[in-house]
């Protein structure tokens, strides 16, 4: 990964009262630099990817959670537990 992206991270907490700690925590090991556009949408600019992003924030959040990673410098998203026909339209669309 030599190349420093553009990552979006949105995220909705099926229990937001349990806090966003963990997310937060995980955002910043990644040692690149990010703001906080909203309660629940984040902006990174490093050498990382959607994919590891991804899959280091599900880590940290509970499978009733919801979260979508956009890498906008390369075209790239990933997405967890968002339902399968939204799924299914943005697989289709994406690239169109």
């Amino acid at each position: 990964m030599a190349q420093n992206r553009n990552i979006f991270v949105a995220f909705e907490l099926f229990r937001p009262e349990r806090g966003d700690d963990r997310i937060l925590d995980t955002i910043e090991a990644f040692g690149c630099v990010w703001a906080r556009i909203s309660k629940s949408v984040f902006y990174l600019h490093g050498e990382l990817d959607a994919e590891y992003v991804g899959k280091r924030v599900w880590a940290a959040m509970n499978m009733d959670d919801k979260l979508v990673v956009i890498d906008s410098t390369k075209n790239d998203a990933r997405w967890y537990n968002i339902k399968p026909e939204v799924s299914d339209f943005l697989m289709q669309n994406w690239h169109a």
